[in-house]
């Protein structure tokens, strides 16, 4: 496509500002439907929040403001700004409680860059602006200082959320049961998603008054927008002429007719937190009276700026009477900023006073009602009763920044289920081949006999194991055996993917050592091989099987060809990529594997046919994963103790949909006792390989199974005088 001059592609310029501003559209309402089916009518930000993408696309969406254009503005030209303009706030309106994910450095950085560009827009819009859209202009101006006066009480929010937060977790520390059972993981993971959904600083932005006043301006442009589209679909007119806006030409209306919509469609998340915020809360007088006293700033509103103003003058100011003049002016400076933030916080409530008190009265009227009918029922409802229990439970774990404003019942009974909800939907998505291979498992012999010291290594260095790579190891050498029937190798490839996708969740938490990260990265590497092309370092596995060799030959050639892969790393001074850190780590651990079970298949009579071999390996795999697995409970209690106040959500997730898929898996293991080994070296497969065999409880049964049950905490200390103790899984 060639242009003749600069202005004759403005058009698809427009096009690519429309584009800009559908995108932002879409990340609005994903936001939105996600709130709708979480029921959190707050609407928190996940995907429309403020970052660098984010301004970059509100910067191409405001393209229109800034340019300059060569007539002088019309009526339309001006419509044409003040519907970007509105854009522009509704979209400040809708990322606006994400500022509370950001702290520190990351939130400075992300306010600069949105003032920067606030200011560019505004100097360009003032020069174009008709003067007698003045107080217009000073308004659109005003209600962009709003994020700015948000983002000034980011962190002393955070930090009271914090301080509350970990009093809060003191409390369940203080009554966690001293047992390993699904019943108390499911409460401990409870009690943390009551206290990490309510001390979200997201909720408490979206709670605030400067939220609702973003509601009560989105709501009056939303009407507005819907109105103007009406009138320009019944009269079959168009946003601009476009002989006015001469740049964009045709381009013009797409820009509008978007904008408009985003209009519409973006004020949907501040309106629903203006309206429903007051039914976030239990009514109460004080609290009530607090909501209607405009004049009201809360302490933590200024607790940022009092500080700035508290602290000392930098150190390397000379001389006594530049220090006074630095404070003087420093002080200055932040007196305004703080009658600019006060100002900004009273106009707000006073903007949402007449919603908020009309709320307030339909509350109480609804109150009242229900007293009403309350009287005239004589039967409970016990299931609302087991409701009203279960909150009272998780009640005193809410964490909230003012201790007078209690949430609602509502909002802890629709918290407490999501994770409910969250939890039953993981249970229906239990590993079930999984759980078959670990009915195999009668002990942890395997993780003893899978390495044989006996085997003399290749270099006086050897390769962390982890639990992954030696799971995906002994899977190839299964894959690999001869006369095998193709329906035992699909179960157990089902088997093992399903273990492996819980093996990582143990190894993320306690894979610390740089070289454990190494093997976990090489088992991934390998897993996606075996998995997909039943191939192990590019030598295809089953072909082993088809050419006629037994089971002991292929044993031997799967450690040549390891050794070889080994001697060959170590011997080349710059390895190639063929030659990589993982491809020796691969081959060092299928030297040592297959070999171990080599030297076992010839000292073992009974393993003299291919399917025992195959079952004595599927049995090795898993006892390894029923070892791995005992360390579920450790796991689930690190991921609901999560430091990043904005990672912690997720990780709580993670946590309720692991202990969902494992229930059956602990049931599994409710009696089975463990050796003496400390809750630190249970996590490592090595640690478990430094056991002899005769430390092994119940080593000397056929079954490896102790019938009796019982309960005890895992010891922390190694140098424990017991022998073994019994976890319960219940």
């Amino acid at each position: 496509m060639i242009f003749d001059s600069p202005n004759d592609a403005m058009p698809w310029v427009g096009l690519y500002i429309a584009v800009a501003s559908v995108i932002c559209i879409l990340a609005m309402a994903a936001d939105v439907v996600q709130a709708f089916r979480q029921w959190k009518l707050w609407f928190p930000n996940r995907f429309f929040t403020l970052n660098a993408a984010t301004i970059t696309l509100v910067a191409i969406a405001m393209k229109p403001v800034v340019d300059l254009p060569n007539e002088v503005p019309d009526y339309k030209a001006n419509n044409f700004k003040v519907v970007s303009m509105s854009f522009l706030i509704t979209m400040l309106g809708n990322l606006l409680p994400s500022l509370g994910l950001l702290d520190g450095r990351e939130l400075l950085m992300n306010m600069l860059a949105l003032g920067i560009l606030i200011i560019t827009i505004f100097v360009n819009f003032v020069i174009q602006f008709d003067i007698s859209y003045l107080v217009s202009t000073f308004l659109l101006i005003f209600i962009t200082l709003w994020p700015f006066s948000v983002a000034l009480t980011v962190s002393a929010t955070r930090k009271k959320l914090e301080h509350r937060y970990k009093e809060s977790q003191s409390l369940v520390s203080c009554h966690q049961e001293k047992m390993f059972s699904y019943k108390e993981h499911k409460r401990l993971v409870k009690k943390y998603w009551m206290m990490t959904e309510t001390h979200n600083p997201q909720f408490v932005i979206a709670c605030s008054p400067i939220s609702s006043a973003f509601g009560v301006i989105c709501s009056f442009f939303g009407l507005r927008g819907v109105f103007q589209m009406y009138v320009l679909c019944a009269g079959d007119i168009t946003f601009t002429d476009s002989t006015v806006i001469s740049d964009y030409k045709w381009s013009s209306d797409i820009i509008m007719w978007v904008q408009t919509v985003g209009i519409v469609l973006g004020g949907i998340a501040p309106t629903f937190r203006c309206f429903t915020s007051i039914g976030h809360y239990n009514l109460s007088k004080k609290w009530s009276k607090n909501q209607i006293n405009v004049f009201r700033v809360e302490t933590h509103w200024i607790e940022t700026l009092q500080q700035w103003k508290r602290s000392h003058a930098h150190p390397h100011i000379p001389g006594h009477h530049c220090i006074i003049v630095f404070h003087y002016i420093r002080n200055t400076i932040l007196n305004i900023w703080i009658t600019i933030h006060i100002a900004v916080l009273i106009t707000c409530k006073i903007i949402c006073l007449i919603p908020r008190t009309f709320l307030i009265m339909l509350s109480c009227c609804w109150h009242f009602f229900k007293s009403f009918l309350k009287r005239f029922k004589n039967v409970a409802n016990a299931s609302s009763n087991n409701m009203s229990l279960g909150i009272e439970e998780y009640a005193r774990y809410v964490v909230q920044i003012e201790e007078d404003a209690k949430l609602s019942n509502r909002i802890l009974r629709n918290t407490l289920h999501s994770i409910t909800k969250l939890l039953d939907k993981s249970e229906k998505k239990e590993p079930l081949s999984l759980v078959k291979l670990l009915e195999k498992s009668t002990g942890f012999n395997g993780v003893v006999k899978f390495d044989n010291d006996h085997v003399p290594p290749l270099y006086p260095e050897e390769t962390n194991n982890c639990w992954s790579l030696v799971v995906v190891t002994l899977t190839s050498i299964a894959i690999a055996l001869p006369n095998i029937a193709n329906g035992h190798f699909k179960r157990l490839l089902v088997s093992v993917r399903e273990g492996l996708q819980i093996i990582r969740h143990v190894e993320e938490c306690v894979n610390v050592d740089e070289d454990l990260e190494k093997a976990g990265k090489a088992a991934k590497h390998a897993w996606v091989e075996v998995q997909m092309y039943r191939s192990w370092l590019q030598i295809e596995l089953q072909k082993l099987a088809q050419k006629g060799k037994s089971s002991k030959e292929i044993l031997n050639w799967l450690g040549d060809e390891a050794a070889k892969n080994v001697i060959q790393f170590k011997s080349s001074k710059r390895p190639s990529i063929d030659h990589s850190p993982y491809k020796f780590i691969l081959a060092s651990s299928m030297y040592r594997i297959s070999r171990s079970i080599l030297l076992e298949c010839n000292e073992q009579e009974n393993l003299s046919s291919d399917e025992e071999l195959f079952d004595w390996i599927s049995t090795m795999i898993a006892d390894i994963l029923s070892a791995c697995f005992s360390n579920l409970p450790h796991v689930i209690n690190m991921k609901c103790h999560h430091r990043a106040i904005e990672k912690r959500e997720d990780n709580i997730r993670k946590a309720a949909q692991l202990l969902g898929k494992s229930k059956k898996i602990l049931k599994i293991l409710k009696v089975r006792q463990l050796p003496n080994i400390d809750l630190d070296s249970m996590a490592y497969v090595d640690k478990w390989h430094e056991l002899t065999v005769s430390q092994l409880p119940n080593a000397d049964l056929p079954n490896g199974v102790n019938t009796s049950a019982s309960t005890t905490m895992i010891e922390r200390d190694s140098s424990s005088s017991v022998e073994s103790f019994t976890i319960s899984f219940m």
